[in-house]
This record gives C-alpha cells, sequence and structure tokens, in this order.
C-alpha cells in the first residue's frame, strides 16, 4: 500500500464524492466538506506550496482580509474554476449569522456574490449570547454544483431551520428549501416533534449515501425538559426527507436530578461535537458522539448518552456502539464525551483494519475498533484498543501519513499538539512521538489542527493549529509545526474572535499555497511572500445585550438565590426563579462562572432573565452593564 493513503483516498473519493482532493495530482483542490474529507481526517495531501522550509523563509503572512455580511459561522469551503459574478474564478464560500451565504475570490478576497436567505430569529430568542444564522459548515456537491447549507431563520414569530440546495454559480436555490422537521414515538408511546426553539443545530453537515445528514443537540443544556439530540437526513437531489431518523433519547422522562446540581425531568443527549462534522465511511455508515442527559438512564438504544455511535446510514438502525464505563459520572459532572468529534482512519495494516479516534471533556483520547466499537462495561477497563491522555477536549483530533508509510494521530486536548504514531504490530496502539509547545489558548480545553503535505514526501508536512482567545481582545493565533517533531516554524495573531462567552471553534483550511482563518466577520487568506502593508483586520465588536448583564461566581446558593462575587469582590444577590421557570438557567453549583442577565430592584438584587455559564477566566468577561 504506497503511502497507506493513497488507495483510500481513491476509493473514497469515487464511491462518496467527498472532494476532489486526490492523491498524486498536482492540480488545485478543493475543499467542500468539513476537515476535507467524510472521514474528517483534517489532511490535504496535495499542498506543493507551502512547506516547513518555505513558510520558515519569513515570507509567510496575511495576504488579504475578506469582510462578511455578519459573524461567520462555518468552516470556509472552497471550489475551483466556478462561473460565477460575469468571469471564472477559484471562489471560497462564507455562510454568516446574518443568514447570509457569500462567495469571494479565493486569492484577492474580492466579493463575488452575496445572497440573503432570510431573516435570523432576534438575539433574545435562544439562550444564548450569539445571534443564529448559518449555524454549521455547509456541504458542497460539485458534481451537481451545488451547496447544501442549513439556515435558522424567523417566521411567523418562530425560529425555523431550512435546509437549501443553492447553485454554486448564483446561490440561488435549486430546488424549494424545506423546513427542518420530525417527529419520534418515544417508549411511552407518546409522539414528539421537532422543535427548533430549543435544538441547536452545530454539527457540519454530511453527504453521503446520496443524502444530506445533519446533527442536533441543545442550547448550553438549557431547555432541559425538551430538548434532545436528533440526526435527521434529506435526499440529496430533491431534498425530500428521509422517512427514518435517529432520535438518542426517547425516554419519557424521569423526575429526579438531572445531575449534580439540578432537579426536574431532563433529556439532553445531545449531537453537538464542537461543530465537528459527523463522519461517514466507505461503507456508507455513520459516525458521531453524543453528549450528557441525565444520570442513570444510559439505555440503549433508547438514550445512548455520552457514546460514540455507528449508525446505518437509512437512520433506521444503531449497528454499534461504545461509551465509557464512567458514563453515570460524565452525566453527573456534565463532562461531555461529545465535546469533541469523532475521527476515521483508512484502512491500516494488522489486526485492526478500522479504526476510530474520539476525545471529550474528560481528556481522554479512545482508539476505537469500527468493526467492534466496544459497547459498554459498567468497570474499567473498557473494551477499545487503547486509552490515552490528551487533556479536556473541546476539539477535533486530525490523521496523516508520514513519509514512513505510518499513520500518525494529531490531538489537541488541553493546550499542546501531540503526534501519536500508529503502531499496528505485535500490538495495536498509539505511541506519543512528539509535543508541541502549549498554545496560547483560552477559553474551553482544547483547539483545532489540519495538516498539509505534499503526498507522504519527507519534509513536507505541516501540522497547522489555531489557538482560542485569552482575553476579550479576542485573539485567534495561527501555528505551524514541523509535523516531524512538532517544533514551532511560524506563529502570530490571523484572526480576531469578538465574542468569547463562546468557544472559538474554528479550524484552519489549508489549500492551494493558501492558509485561511475565519473570526468574526473578518477571513484573513494567509501564504508567502506576504507584503508588510497588510494588516490583521479586526473583527466588529458583537453587540451586548441591552439591559444589565454581569459576571462573577457563585459563592453560595439558596434555593432560588445566587449570592454571586464579581470580579471586584462586591457579593450581588440575584433571584433566579423567573430563569428557572423559563428554562433558561445553567446547572447551578457553588464556584462556577456566571453570565447574568436581568433587572435590578429597588433593593438592588438582580432579577435573571437568563443564568448561564460564563468562561472561567475573569480576563475572558466583558465589563458589567
Amino acid at each position: 500500500m504506497a503511502g497507506l493513503y493513497s488507495p483510500f483516498a481513491r476509493v473514497v473519493l469515487s464511491a462518496m464524492a467527498l472532494s476532489s482532493l486526490w492523491i498524486g495530482s498536482a492540480s488545485a483542490i478543493n475543499v467542500t466538506t468539513y476537515h476535507y474529507d467524510n472521514f474528517r481526517t483534517g489532511w490535504n495531501p496535495n499542498e506543493t506550496v507551502l512547506t516547513p522550509a518555505s513558510v520558515g523563509e519569513g515570507t509567510f503572512g496575511i495576504l488579504a482580509n475578506v469582510v462578511a455580511t455578519g459573524n461567520i459561522g462555518t468552516q470556509p469551503l472552497i471550489v475551483q474554476g466556478v462561473s460565477i459574478a460575469g468571469g471564472t474564478h477559484d471562489v471560497v464560500y462564507l455562510g454568516t449569522n446574518a443568514d447570509n451565504v457569500e462567495a469571494f475570490d479565493a486569492t484577492s478576497g474580492q466579493k463575488l456574490l452575496s445572497v440573503n436567505l432570510g431573516t435570523p430569529p432576534p438575539k433574545t430568542i435562544f439562550p444564548i449570547p450569539v445571534q443564529v444564522g448559518v449555524p454549521s459548515t455547509p456541504v458542497i456537491d460539485t458534481t451537481q454544483n451545488a451547496m447544501f447549507v442549513l439556515t435558522c431563520t424567523y417566521e411567523n414569530n418562530l425560529p425555523v431551520y431550512r435546509l437549501h440546495k443553492l447553485n454554486l454559480s448564483t446561490l440561488t436555490d435549486m430546488v424549494p428549501s424545506v423546513v427542518v422537521a420530525g417527529s419520534t414515538k418515544l417508549v411511552s408511546g407518546q409522539v414528539v416533534q421537532f422543535q427548533a426553539l430549543v435544538q441547536r443545530q452545530r454539527p457540519a453537515l454530511l453527504e453521503a449515501n446520496g443524502k444530506i445528514y445533519a446533527g442536533f443537540g441543545s442550547f448550553s443544556d438549557l431547555a432541559q425538559t425538551t430538548s434532545r439530540g436528533w440526526l435527521l437526513g434529506w435526499n440529496a437531489t430533491t431534498l425530500a426527507p428521509m422517512t427514518t431518523n435517529e432520535v438518542t433519547n426517547t425516554r419519557a422522562g424521569k423526575s429526579g436530578t438531572c445531575n449534580r446540581y439540578q432537579t426536574g425531568t431532563c433529556y439532553l443527549t445531545s449531537i453537538w461535537m464542537s461543530q465537528t462534522g459527523i463522519a461517514a465511511d466507505t461503507a456508507g455508515d455513520l459516525f458521531f458522539v453524543t453528549g450528557n442527559s441525565q444520570p442513570g438512564t444510559y439505555s440503549p438504544p433508547s438514550n445512548i448518552q455520552e457514546s460514540a455511535v455507528k449508525m446505518e446510514g437509512d437512520l433506521a438502525e444503531i449497528k454499534d456502539i461504545f461509551t465509557p464505563h464512567e458514563a453515570n459520572t460524565l452525566d453527573n459532572t456534565d463532562w461531555d464525551f461529545g465535546a469533541g468529534g469523532i475521527t476515521l482512519l483508512p484502512p491500516q495494516p494488522g489486526k485492526y483494519a478500522s479504526l476510530a479516534v474520539a476525545a471529550g471533556k474528560s481528556g481522554i483520547m479512545y482508539l476505537l475498533n469500527r468493526n467492534n466499537m466496544g459497547g459498554h462495561t459498567l468497570a474499567a477497563p473498557d473494551n477499545v484498543v487503547g486509552e490515552y491522555t490528551i487533556g479536556g477536549c473541546w476539539c477535533g483530533q486530525t490523521y496523516f501519513t508520514g513519509s514512513d508509510g505510518i499513520g500518525r494521530v494529531v490531538s489537541s486536548g488541553d493546550v499542546t499538539e501531540e503526534v501519536w504514531k500508529l503502531q499496528t504490530t505485535p500490538t495495536v496502539g498509539l505511541v506519543q512521538e512528539s509535543q508541541s509547545v502549549p498554545l496560547d489558548s483560552g477559553q474551553d480545553r482544547g483547539f483545532f489542527t489540519a495538516v498539509s503535505s505534499k503526498g507522504t514526501e519527507a519534509q513536507t508536512a505541516i501540522i497547522w493549529a489555531l489557538s482560542r482567545p485569552t482575553t476579550t481582545e479576542g485573539n485567534i493565533t495561527l501555528y505551524a509545526f514541523n509535523a516531524a517533531d512538532s517544533t514551532t516554524i511560524w506563529s502570530s495573531v490571523a484572526g480576531t474572535w469578538p465574542n468569547v462567552g463562546e468557544n472559538s471553534n474554528v479550524v484552519p483550511v489549508v489549500a492551494n499555497g493558501k492558509v485561511y482563518v475565519w473570526g468574526g466577520d473578518n477571513l484573513a487568506i494567509l501564504g508567502l511572500n506576504s507584503s508588510s502593508s497588510v494588516a490583521l483586520r479586526r473583527s466588529t465588536p458583537m453587540p451586548r445585550v441591552s439591559g444589565h448583564e454581569i459576571y462573577g461566581t457563585a459563592v453560595a446558593i439558596n434555593g432560588n438565590m445566587i449570592s454571586l462575587k464579581t470580579r471586584t469582590g462586591k457579593i450581588v444577590m440575584v433571584d433566579n426563579s423567573a430563569a428557572d421557570a423559563a428554562d433558561r438557567t445553567i446547572e447551578l453549583f457553588v464556584g462556577r462562572a456566571l453570565v447574568i442577565d436581568g433587572d435590578y430592584d429597588g433593593a438592588g438584587v438582580m432579577h435573571a432573565k437568563l443564568t448561564n455559564r460564563a468562561k472561567s477566566s475573569p480576563l475572558l468577561w466583558y465589563s458589567d452593564k
């Protein structure tokens, strides 16, 4: 198997039309889906311009800045040679929270086309600090000249998700858009309907089996009494909805303890994965990871919380599952396994040909056999190929093949990039090969990477990583690490993130001698021969909520009353009853950092309308108002 990856790439691309990425071609590539392919490897093996030597010469930097209409919420997608705007361009496509889809020249950044697909819901509709428009990375099918995009719009005073199939040249609907809908029967026999008001769509869209798939979760664990995980699909030609769907939690409800912080009836088991994409293998099976639910309710297939799941492409049956033995503890402490995505490895020699890696908040990266995921054991050890400590992971992993023909996994938990060499004989496992310097990273633990190389040619592979902001300035730093030893080749601020209350789940895109870094309403295009006159453009700050907003740490909780210690040491009494009654409050415990929106009464008590988690570092708190 020359280079290990080459036959895999040809098989997958011909069978599943993942993109026009292939091995052994000097042609420019398209990036048509999240992390390059349906395995979500994050590897571009066709990069001939950017190498450790060329990037380290000192001329690498920002070539152009793209200004989008609204904040960008999607990984950039790139298609070569598109007939658009009266000419032929290599195009980068973006979706924004203003429900705009926009096309820019992939080199100059010139805006070619922009369409608005509706009015996004008011920011106050959802209990999160951002506006929801285009919520996830679209997917492109070049054989149909089509882009599939989900939008969230405000129609008849309600939020609505719509799936669009847009012409790449005109950004107009090729068939009528469809409203996202679905229903499921609970174990009790009750039928419940999909509700856009309580279901947040974050994972990147997937095209496989002639279908478009989308996963849904919750809004910061709020609306727990109604939110569940959903996986829905549509015909990629007509957008006709599939007659089957997967709902990850179909239990009827159990009044009691939702987790160690709250009581009541709750569901969840969200599919969110920090915006990574649902994966698919060459057989068309789907893979995803789920989040937390009510402790003690794990009961596959009716509730599959804290699990890596293998699903039939027709959504009719769960084929396999892995659930860590400590699932109940993960539920109880809100340590979602589903905070990270799942990466499928291409075919490997040795005992296990089909492998995958997945990690979550607990910081353990699991090496899984996709043909026998491992099920659920009640005590350690888990029935998996291997377990490795990488640090808390609101993140996704990356795969590439080294110049020795051996596969590598790049983990990105906590604040360090680590390269793990795949050992296939005499035992199967991962051996840590190198580790980067700590990234200048804040927010929740973990970050995202991509790998570029000229096939498996020695001294050409670069691991690209994007840090998360450490202050409200929102700086995002791009790092280039030599894949041979994880030494730093280049690093600099390459983007900004205007809302540090939400994690910057940004993944670098490397294609055709360029690196694309998105944040806020700006996309920076980086490459060689950068001019010193081209500087980073800072994103436009997001508007704050109207009324009062305060940050602090809960130091005492008595029923619905919270004693909140602000950054100055002042204690503010918060009456949380209205937020709690409206399902607009997060899990509460002493020591948790909170952001509270509400109004003061004459006695100085804050009456909360929304109580949500804040980042733990006060450096990431905005000023109180």
